[in-house]
């Protein structure tokens, strides 16, 4: 796991235990809590999911990108080798 994975996991951690405590400690029925809880967490699922999409959306971007590029290489390597063997 790369650095910055490292970091925003231990942010999520750490932004989840306090939103927790908050609500464990906050005068408030067992029941409205749970419900509190679980709002938030649902909330919080939504944002991660939309996120790690658009991050999954720029890597097959980039990996799109790369793949053309090397095809142009490819092909022009492979025109320079034609080349060099139809003037030998």
């Amino acid at each position: 796991m790369n650095n910055t994975m490292k970091i925003i996991t231990t942010f999520i951690a750490g932004a989840g235990a306090g939103i927790i405590a908050g609500y464990l400690t906050a005068p408030k029925s067992g029941k409205e809590t749970r419900e509190d809880i679980l709002s938030e967490i649902e909330s919080t699922k939504d944002q991660v999911e939309k996120k790690a999409m658009s991050k999954l959306k720029e890597a097959k971007d980039i990996l799109n990108e790369t793949v053309e590029k090397q095809t142009k290489n490819g092909k022009h390597a492979l025109d320079k080798v034609k080349e060099v063997v139809t003037v030998s």
